[in-house]
């Protein structure tokens, strides 16, 4: 009893309970501020760990120190203590303090999935990036068609057959067309109809099969109700191997299709599909087919040019194979397929977008090439007029199903500023092909969504779909998240700075950017020239060099608003470049982003 007098006229147990109450208030706010402020992981943690370690500290110097009207001293042994007595209402709030921090712990162990004051997870529940979609009654998938010719190397013929039928039926305004990203995913697979239409999230799937032998075609095409796994319509087509033929075919099964899908859900009239014959030559039309698959996956975007450039020595008026050069021509030169310049393939890339319209004016693809073409000048370097947008948004107007023409719009919402329009571009793209890498990318590394705190969920799941080409993974924003290793990972790609060996020094440079680092930047760039000698400096090494002061070299504008670049827009090369790139006479136009305003007449500023 003694000892408990002892450690009371000490104001031991006032001060043991003084420190849980706000030790416990400590930790709570460490976790929030860990989440809200982006602070490395190991922030609450240490919080928690140093009030642990002080809490006997403190309760060893309240059982030896004493606050008195003169000051700290020691306590004496036997001595009355010379504090004023403790105020009751004092003593009341700490037990009711206790009891309080005793009954949320209690709580929160019973409820282990709710986490308090998590404002991460509260932000994400409001933002949720996966929602399962509802199987509607109008969806259909079109599925590769199986080859089922005798040397099985008429691979590229079946897709593209099931590929033309699926771009018709897009245009059917009362389906809803899976898309080929996805629904091709399945191509030899073995899983059933009903498997596949559940993880399509679909009612009615298209299946089929291609046989050629020598001026010969065989094409059978059935549609199953998935549902119940019912057969709604099938027909088997024998014609000899001519270009009318292929196209009345695939005219013939789209409106078959519809026919059948209109009968069974009984809806409204809608009017017969006509699909137009795009070239008279059937060799020109087959190496357009081959082609197509490489320029979707940007994969041999060399050879697939050499597709097409034997299809127009075949068919000069072949509108298809006109635009699908003009649209491969810069991505050569993004790709790495080509060392000609960028000022060469914009040349090309323009006058061949000018053939398609001048063989078929409502080319869609030929007018987003035109105006992703006009972000250059005749010296390589940004070129946004105010007209760009026009011009995307005449290619949409024609074909509103092409991600392509969204993604690039996309970009160039994001030069001018504009991320909450060019975030809902990389959103309807991901609709449209929902395993499209390009725009998938363009999410995750949107300035939106790495300031909501999304990326990382994005990151993972791109990840597991092998949809995400690392190489574009935003650097600052993976310094700042202390993820170091895939950080190095990044920087250690070909494309990037394979081979350079001094990742850690860029890492600690990313980490410190307000620091000088001009003699880094000098030894990336005599490393890059030296490594890559027919190269200019690439806009992906302007990316990395940007961040840690290397202003001269104006960065990619889409993606410049990004949090690794809030210095380089404070720099007067910002403001050079925005008004030389004719972003600045944009904005003078058609209005400013949210995070600019002008400043008199001819100067602005941005956050």
């Amino acid at each position: 009893m003694n000892l408990l007098k002892e450690l009371k006229r000490r104001n031991v147990f006032k001060v043991a309970g003084v420190y849980a109450v706000v030790g416990w208030i400590l930790m709570q706010l460490a976790g929030s501020l860990e989440a809200s402020l982006k602070l490395p992981e190991w922030f609450d943690s240490v919080i928690t760990a140093s009030l642990f370690i002080g809490f006997p500290i403190a309760i060893l110097l309240a059982w030896a120190f004493e606050m008195t009207p003169e000051g700290v001293r020691r306590t004496e042994e036997g001595e009355e203590s010379h504090l004023e007595p403790s105020s009751k209402w004092f003593e009341i709030s700490v037990v009711i303090g206790l009891i309080a921090v005793i009954g949320v712990s209690f709580w929160q162990q019973m409820n282990p999935h709710v986490e308090f004051l998590d404002i991460e997870e509260e932000t994400n529940k409001q933002t949720s990036i996966s929602v399962e979609p509802e199987i509607k009654a109008n969806s259909i998938a079109v599925l590769p068609f199986t080859d089922l010719s005798q040397n099985k190397d008429q691979e590229y013929f079946s897709d593209g057959m099931a590929e033309e039928i699926l771009n018709v039926l897009v245009r059917v305004s009362a389906l809803q067309v899976t898309s080929r990203t996805s629904a091709f995913r399945y191509k030899n697979s073995d899983l059933r109809i009903p498997e596949i239409a559940e993880e399509l999230k679909v009612r009615h799937v298209l299946e089929g099969s291609v046989r050629k032998s020598g001026e010969t075609l065989r094409i059978t095409a059935q549609l199953i109700d998935a549902s119940n796994d019912k057969h709604l319509w099938s027909e088997t087509y024998d014609r000899p191997l001519t270009t009318d033929n292929i196209f009345a075919i695939q005219d013939e099964i789209s409106n078959a299709i519809v026919q059948a899908l209109s009968l069974s859900l009984q809806l409204e009239a809608v009017e017969k599909i006509t699909v137009n014959k795009t070239t008279d030559n059937i060799t020109a039309y087959e190496l357009y087919l081959k082609a197509r698959p490489m320029f979707l996956a940007r994969n041999d975007l060399d050879l697939a040019d050499e597709f097409l450039i034997n299809a127009i020595e075949l068919d000069e008026n072949f509108s298809q194979a006109w635009e699908m050069r003009a649209a491969l021509q810069f991505l050569m030169v993004e790709y790495r397929y080509t060392y000609k310049s960028a000022i060469e393939q914009r040349l090309l890339a323009e006058k061949f977008a000018l053939k398609a319209l001048s063989i078929n004016p409502k080319s869609a693809l030929a007018k987003s090439s035109l105006a992703n073409i006009g972000t250059y000048k005749a010296d390589g370097s940004d070129n946004y007029s105010v007209n760009i947008i026009d011009l995307f948004n005449e290619s949409i107007e024609i074909d509103p199903n092409n991600a392509t023409t969204y993604n690039w719009r996309g970009l160039t919402y994001s030069a001018f500023g504009m991320l909450d329009e060019a975030l809902l571009d990389f959103q309807r793209c991901i609709e449209i092909e929902p395993l499209y890498s390009a725009c998938y990318s363009n999410v995750m590394t949107s300035p939106l969504t790495l300031k909501s705190g999304q990326a990382e969920a994005f990151l993972n799941e791109g990840l597991g779909k092998d949809i995400i080409n690392i190489q574009y993974l935003d650097l600052p924003w993976l310094a700042q998240n202390r993820k170091e290793s895939l950080f190095k990972i990044v920087v250690n790609q070909k494309e990037n700075l394979g081979g350079w060996g001094r990742a850690d020094e860029l890492y600690q440079a990313y980490l410190y950017p307000e620091q000088d680092h001009r003699q880094l930047i000098d030894d990336i760039v005599t490393f890059y020239e030296k490594s890559k000698p027919n190269d200019s400096i690439s806009v992906q090494l302007r990316m990395i060099l940007v961040p840690i002061g290397a202003y001269e070299l104006a960065p990619d504008a889409a993606t410049m608003w990004g949090m690794g670049f809030k210095v380089y827009r404070q720099s007067d090369e910002f403001k050079s470049y925005v008004k030389d790139s004719g972003i600045y006479q944009y904005w003078l136009e058609r209005g400013f982003p949210p995070q600019c305003k002008p400043i008199g007449e001819e100067d602005f500023e941005c956050e």
